[in-house]
């Protein structure tokens, strides 16, 4: 095989510096980038300094066949794109009368005048390749000399998306000789830890190069990536699927999904499949277990009864339980049994954990810590499953967690 390709992103813009805006961009330039066999090893971002951002442009163009900028093609005096690439190239900006006149009919098309500022897009790098943007007043072009390209494309993200997937990988494709394809698998696991994952296929991570195996946690679940290069889709798919499968036979029931399915999404799924009916009852989860699975279409045959309470004595008055503590994990398994009963259900689920002291002032109640055991108890016709753990932090840190392992604790009764 030759020397896989390899790619740079530099995205221009003082806003993703400072945090006002997340540099999403990058993410489908690279995806797009990976479907074609392109390797990326940078992506840089870099405020809007004609300096610095020539000096990004340039570093990259040093390093990589290809150099894809997004941003900085707009009208105004901080949209310094075209500058920054023209003197990496060691040329200067010539006006392009038809990009002025295309940009001109764009406005009048939409019933606007254009305005004298708007000029300055039809500037490019004298010796440029102008790339039509139907979508926009911002023309883009790319640069090529013994080094590689340098492709600029805009930075909405609709313009984008068009320049990157219909003009600008096909003119990679076009210059050099690609010949391979990668490929990309991940694997949704949950119930266990990102290092007790890691630990259980360490040695696949080390021994395996093409295809290659990543580990990425989230809140409550990890995902584990494979990803492998060949020269066909059909070939790097094989390759992953050796891989898929040795992981799979260590992880076991751990893994719950591929690609972007959510496990609120398979628990649903699984509800309505084996036409199983639900109650759910939470606590220090704040409804989100409800949220989530109200969100899918199957809510209206498996979803018969949600209580959201911040009081677990409430909850024994309500249910009758006087011979259980409240918080304890007999009281959990006590109120699974007793919410099954009463609502006629063939699954309940409780969660209890601690809330944050009722006294507290509303605005702190977010973040002050909520410290103690949480029981996961889910009540069948002939069996309780059962999840316990320690998730001290505040609200937001056990909401965007405890929800994952309330709902995986109802997976695998689904699927046992």
């Amino acid at each position: 095989m030759s020397e896989p390709i390899r790619a740079e992103i530099v995205a221009i813009g003082t806003e993703m510096l400072l945090g006002d805006l997340i540099d999403t961009n990058s993410a489908y330039i690279a995806q797009q980038l990976k479907a074609v066999g392109v390797n990326m090893y940078f992506k840089t971002i870099v405020g809007d300094n004609l300096d610095r951002i020539a000096l990004s442009i340039g570093q990259s163009h040093d390093r990589s066949q290809v150099v894809i900028t997004s941003g900085g093609l707009g009208p105004t005096v901080d949209d310094m794109t075209r500058e920054g690439v023209a003197r990496v190239m060691g040329v200067e900006l010539e006006f392009r009368q038809d990009l002025y006149d295309y940009i001109d009919k764009y406005f009048a098309r939409r019933g606007f005048k254009m305005t004298e500022n708007n000029r300055k897009q039809a500037f490019v790098p004298a010796g440029a390749t102008v790339i039509e943007n139907p979508r926009g007043t911002a023309p883009c072009f790319y640069c090529e000399d013994e080094k590689g390209l340098i492709i600029v494309a805009p930075g909405v993200p609709h313009e984008m998306r068009y320049i990157i997937g219909e003009r600008a990988i096909p003119i990679i494709q076009e210059k050099f000789d690609l010949g391979e394809v990668i490929r990309t698998r991940v694997l949704k696991t949950c119930g266990l830890g990102e290092s007790r994952v890691d630990q259980m296929i360490g040695d696949l991570f080390r021994e395996s190069v093409n295809p290659s195996i990543g580990v990425l946690a989230h809140p409550g679940q990890v995902d584990v990536r494979i990803t492998a290069r060949a020269e066909s889709v059909e070939k790097a798919e094989e390759m992953i699927d050796v891989l898929d499968a040795k992981v799979r036979d260590i992880l076991g029931v751990a893994v719950y999904a591929v690609g972007e399915v959510t496990l609120d999404r398979v628990v649903a799924g699984l509800l309505g499949e084996k036409g199983k009916t639900l109650a759910v009852v939470e606590t220090n989860t704040g409804g989100a277990v409800l949220q989530r699975l109200t969100a899918w279409p199957e809510r209206v045959d498996f979803l018969r009864r949600g209580i959201v309470a911040m009081d677990q004595g409430e909850l024994a008055g309500l249910f009758g339980i006087s011979d259980e503590e409240p918080g304890s994990e007999a009281f959990a398994e006590a109120l699974a049994l007793k919410v099954r009963e009463e609502s006629g259900v063939d699954m309940a689920l409780v969660v209890l954990g601690p809330n944050p002291p009722l006294n507290i002032e509303p605005e702190k109640s977010r973040t002050a810590p909520a410290m103690g055991e949480t029981y996961f108890k889910l009540s069948t016709n002939d069996k309780i499953f059962s999840h316990d753990g320690s998730f001290g932090g505040n609200e937001q840190f056990i909401q965007s967690r405890v929800p994952m392992f309330a709902l995986d604790v109802l997976r695998r009764a689904l699927i046992a």
